[in-house]
């Protein structure tokens, strides 16, 4: 073959390679875990959705769960960082850093997860998204567990004074103000502190969702229960993706990521959680766990000492932009219709 046939056999192939269409390039999303391996949140929604994005995408994305490269507080940071693509935590944790998100861990609202996280993201959505407190990268979704109630060692609280003085574990600034008001002694910890805290004597009860109770195999320190309707407060949280993550995947792929974030991811999430509650609710009561529903006369004292955190966070939601007041209406009136929609008592 003479070297001009050679030249023009390999000009074809150049254009012809120009007119395939490209293949996309294989990613690898690297996420953060910080729950132990065998947790729900791992078992029953990451690796699930891994798979649903694998599958989706014709197996050009998929999700590797990698050991904690942090602690739980940092992983915000470790995903703005790109030290990791993806990542779950609880706002609460960073206390300071995200302020309207507490509209979701407001007390009283539903005890049922689904209902609070649909209302909850659609509420955030449509006041909130624009002031943009998840800054730096890509908000996958937010949403709520199930409700934390008082979880104690021997108490109970059948009055306010009851409970005064205890020493309580907080995951975050807003369960700290409810504790506070109520006279407790509020210690800021995650919840991955929480079994040598109470195992040790260290507090004497957390205001917690009772999956966590036994998921983390705390049942035989945290024996009794007092339920309120709506819940003391609830769990904020969310999934992050660093945006160069995201700029990674062709057009096609986060179009196929998108279809299973946002609404989709927090739905799956919230009935992750409504299940994994209603499941240790059984399982705390065949172990002996007492609960107590509070009595109305408490309940009344409750919310009047309480009221002043929903005056706080209108107060703090107009300063930064968001009509604090409209936006409380619209959440209570979604929780209203969503749980009137789905046939959910509270």
């Amino acid at each position: 073959m003479t070297y001009r046939t050679l030249m023009g056999a390999a000009a074809a192939l150049a254009m012809l390679a120009g007119t395939l269409p490209a293949t996309a390039e294989e990613v690898v999303l690297r996420y953060s875990n910080w729950v132990p391996a065998t947790h729900p949140i791992i078992t029953k929604v990451i690796e699930p959705l891994s798979r649903d994005l694998e599958e989706a995408t014709e197996g050009r994305v998929s999700i590797e769960v990698m050991p904690a490269l942090g602690p739980p507080p940092g992983h915000f940071d470790l995903v703005e960082n790109e030290v990791a693509d993806m990542a779950f935590s609880v706002h609460g944790y960073t206390p300071g850093r995200f302020s309207l998100t507490e509209i979701g861990e407001l007390p009283f609202t539903h005890n049922n997860a689904v209902v609070n996280s649909l209302a909850y993201w659609n509420t955030y959505q449509r006041f909130m998204m624009d002031a943009d407190e998840h800054e730096g990268v890509r908000l996958l979704g937010l949403w709520t567990n199930g409700p934390y109630q008082l979880t104690m060692y021997g108490d109970l609280l059948t009055s306010i004074d009851s409970v005064e003085g205890k020493r309580i574990r907080v995951p975050g600034p807003l369960v700290e103000r409810v504790s506070t008001a109520l006279g407790m002694v509020p210690i800021s910890s995650s919840v991955t502190d929480s079994y040598e805290q109470i195992s040790r004597g260290v507090i004497n009860g957390m205001f917690q969702q009772l999956e966590t109770v036994w998921n983390f195999n705390l049942t035989e320190y945290l024996t009794h229960v007092s339920v309120v309707p709506g819940g003391f407060a609830h769990s904020s949280q969310y999934l992050v993706m660093s945006n160069a993550a995201y700029e990674r995947l062709s057009e096609e792929d986060r179009a196929a990521l998108d279809e299973l974030t946002g609404e989709a991811l927090v739905v799956r999430f919230a009935e992750m959680w409504q299940a994994e509650e209603d499941d240790a609710i059984g399982k705390l009561e065949e172990a002996g766990t007492e609960f107590l529903e509070v009595s109305e006369e408490v309940q009344a004292e409750l919310r009047e000492r309480l009221a002043f955190i929903e005056d706080e966070w209108v107060e703090a939601a107009n300063e930064r932009g968001v009509d604090g007041a409209a936006a409380l209406a619209f959440y209570r009136a979604e929780i209203d219709r969503i749980s009137a929609e789905m046939g959910v008592d509270n």
